[in-house]
């Protein structure tokens, strides 16, 4: 559907089944949900949180028995989208599809008159993604040696896109300069589509970006992949070396979307909505499809408190990391 995706997405009903649970938790869910659902989703059609978007709704909407719409909320790095659900009746009829971005915003996005950590709360992991650093076909460079090399001749000449200050691909672009010893021009986006985009129009030279939003790129030879951000090659690219083995620098900043809901929202509507994520996720269909597009499906203890914990140690490790790079927020 791509860039021409409508603004919100209705996906079609197909009633599911209950799973047993205890007698008061299931006469409270009984009642829930009991109307449309919004998933809301800090970035444009067209990203890789475009594609899992549609398709937990999908999904979703079959196993709750209700519509699931899919709602575009871009700018500020996803903060537009976070706020509007922090602000949003805690009901469980509107959720966020929430990034590491995010999570940062206190750092970041200051100006912004909510608190992830405190007017959200965790639903469920989602997927994981590995992060890969692309190349556009004009760079003259055969490798990313290469292309540091011409970086350090000409400080200034190289750049790198991104989807907005203080996301993933930004702080990558922020360690890649760091490690390999260069000046590169960074230019933030709305999403990963424009910004993609222009490199392979050539008006861009480098992005780091998700497997899953990479792949039919790569496939059509849009852009070339000079690395992956893992410790080891991925399957899906065996002929791509891993970023360390270059030698300057480590594997890091691969992503993840999880869902939340505002606070207070009540716990058996939490309950239902961790259940019917995991209910998705365990659908062998459903986790082949995602394999394919370069998700990396959750295995186990896939709880909204084991989410809550990873978004803090997140947010913990990458305020750390924005601070080292010297990353000011926009405020």
């Amino acid at each position: 559907m791509g860039l021409k995706v409508a603004k919100n997405l209705i996906v079609s009903v197909v009633a599911g089944s209950m799973v047993p649970m205890a007698a008061s938790a299931a006469e409270s869910s009984a009642k829930y949900p009991a109307r449309p659902i919004t998933l809301i989703l800090g970035f444009p059609p067209g990203g890789a949180g475009d594609t899992l978007a549609r398709q937990l709704a999908k999904h979703m909407a079959q196993d709750l028995g209700q519509p699931v719409i899919v709602d575009y909320r871009p700018g500020a790095g996803g903060n537009i989208g976070a706020r509007a659900v922090a602000r949003a009746p805690a009901d469980g009829y509107t959720l966020y599809l929430a990034s590491r971005g995010v999570t940062l915003h206190k750092k970041l996005y200051g100006h912004m008159n909510y608190d992830f950590a405190k007017d959200l709360v965790p639903v469920g992991m989602a997927v994981k993604v590995p992060f890969l650093l692309l190349m556009g076909n004009h760079v003259n460079a055969a490798s990313i040696q290469d292309a540091m090399g011409l970086a350090r001749a000409h400080p200034g000449s190289m750049s790198c896109a991104s989807t907005g200050i203080g996301s993933t691909n930004h702080l990558l672009c922020e360690a890649l300069q760091e490690a390999a010893g260069v000046e590169m021009l960074h230019l933030p986006y709305k999403g990963s589509a424009p910004a993609l985009s222009e490199v392979v129009a050539g008006r861009m030279d480098l992005m780091f970006t998700s497997l899953a939003f990479a792949l039919p790129y790569l496939r059509s030879g849009l852009v070339r992949c000079v690395a992956v951000m893992s410790t080891a090659r991925l399957p899906e690219l065996p002929d791509v070396p891993s970023i360390e083995e270059f030698g300057f620098m480590k594997a890091i900043g691969n992503s993840w979307f999880g869902i939340v809901a505002p606070a207070r929202t009540p716990s058996h509507v939490v309950f239902r909505l961790n259940r019917s994520l995991n209910n998705v996720l365990a659908q062998e269909t459903v986790r082949e499809a995602f394999a394919s597009q370069g998700f990396v499906v959750p295995l186990s203890n896939n709880t909204p408190e084991a989410l809550g914990a990873f978004m803090g140690e997140e947010a913990e490790t990458w305020t750390e990391a924005l601070e080292k790079l010297e990353i000011s927020g926009i405020q």
